[in-house]
C-alpha cells in the first residue's frame, strides 16, 4: 500500500470556525425607540407605586425590604435604575463620537459629544456616590465659604456645585440645539432640561426649614409624608428627564449609524 492509497479522514468543521459571509441585522429604529421609552417610563411609574405601597404604606414590616423600593434613598432599586440610565446615555454619547469621526472631520462635533459622554458618565458616578452632596458638606469646613453657606437657606451643594450644573445644562442646550436637525428633538431636549430643573427646585424646597409650609397649613398631610413624596417625585422627575435625553441620543445615533458596518480583524 502506497501513501497515495491512504485517504485522510474528513476534517470536522469547528463550531467556532469564522466565516467570511457578511452577517447583517435589520433593526426597526422606530420600534426600538418606542420600546425603550415605554419600558423606562413604565419602570419609573412602577418604582413610584412600589415606593408608595411597600415603603410608605408599610406593605412590608421588614425595614430592609422597604428600603429596596424607597425612591427617596440611594442604594435602592430606583436609584440603581437611575444610575444605569445615566451611564447608558454617556455610552451612547461615546458611540456618537465614533460615528461623527467617521462621517465628519469636524473637531467641534467630536469634542462636543466627548464632553457630553464624560459629563453623563460622571453624573452616573455622582448619583451613586452622592459626590455633589458630600462636596457640599465638605465645603462647610472651609472658613472662606462658611459665611456664604450660612446665609444660603437650602443645601450647601447648590452653592458649591450648582453653578457647574447650570453651565453644563447651558452647554447641553447649546450643543444639541446646533447638532440636532429635527425640531421635535430640540424641543425634547428643552423639555428634558426643564424637567431636571424642576427636580432641582424640589430639592431646593426640601432643604428649606419651611419649604412645605403652605402644603402643611392647607392640607392634613403629615410633614413626613410631604417630605418623602417631594423627594420621591424629585427622583422620578430626574429619571424621566434622563429618559427623554436617552431617546434623543439614541435616535440621533441610529440616524448617524443607519448604514454602519462593523468588521473585526
Amino acid at each position: 500500500m502506497t501513501d497515495s492509497d491512504i485517504v485522510d479522514p474528513p476534517q470536522e468543521r469547528s463550531t467556532y470556525e469564522t466565516t467570511t459571509r457578511p452577517i447583517s441585522f435589520a433593526i426597526d429604529s422606530r420600534r426600538v425607540l418606542i420600546i425603550v421609552f415605554v419600558a423606562c417610563v413604565s419602570a419609573e411609574i412602577l418604582f413610584f407605586i412600589l415606593d408608595l405601597v411597600i415603603n410608605h404604606q408599610r406593605g412590608s414590616e421588614i425595614r430592609a425590604i422597604r428600603r429596596i423600593f424607597n425612591t427617596a434613598r440611594e442604594g435602592s432599586l430606583p436609584s440603581w435604575f437611575g444610575v444605569i440610565q445615566t451611564f447608558v446615555i454617556g455610552v451612547i454619547a461615546l458611540i456618537n463620537v465614533a460615528l461623527v469621526s467617521k462621517i465628519d472631520s469636524s473637531t467641534r462635533r467630536q469634542v462636543g459629544w466627548l464632553l457630553l459622554a464624560v459629563a453623563f458618565i460622571y453624573m452616573s458616578a455622582d448619583d451613586d456616590a452622592k459626590i455633589h452632596e458630600r462636596l457640599g458638606t465638605a465645603s462647610e469646613s472651609f472658613d472662606f465659604m462658611s459665611g456664604a453657606l450660612r446665609a444660603y437657606p437650602s443645601y450647601a451643594w447648590q452653592i458649591v456645585v450648582g453653578p457647574i450644573f447650570i453651565v453644563l445644562g447651558l452647554f447641553i442646550l447649546y450643543f444639541l440645539w446646533n447638532e440636532l436637525m429635527k425640531p421635535m428633538e430640540r424641543y425634547a431636549v428643552v423639555a428634558a432640561l426643564g424637567v431636571l430643573a424642576f427636580a432641582v427646585f424640589l430639592d431646593y424646597l426640601e432643604g428649606l426649614d419651611d419649604g412645605y409650609i403652605l402644603l402643611l397649613e392647607n392640607t392634613d398631610w403629615s410633614k413626613r409624608a410631604v417630605e418623602h413624596f417631594s423627594k420621591s417625585i424629585e427622583e422620578v422627575m430626574e429619571m424621566f428627564g434622563m429618559t427623554i435625553l436617552l431617546i434623543v441620543f439614541l435616535r440621533h445615533s441610529m440616524r448617524l449609524g443607519s448604514s454602519v458596518s462593523v468588521e473585526f480583524y
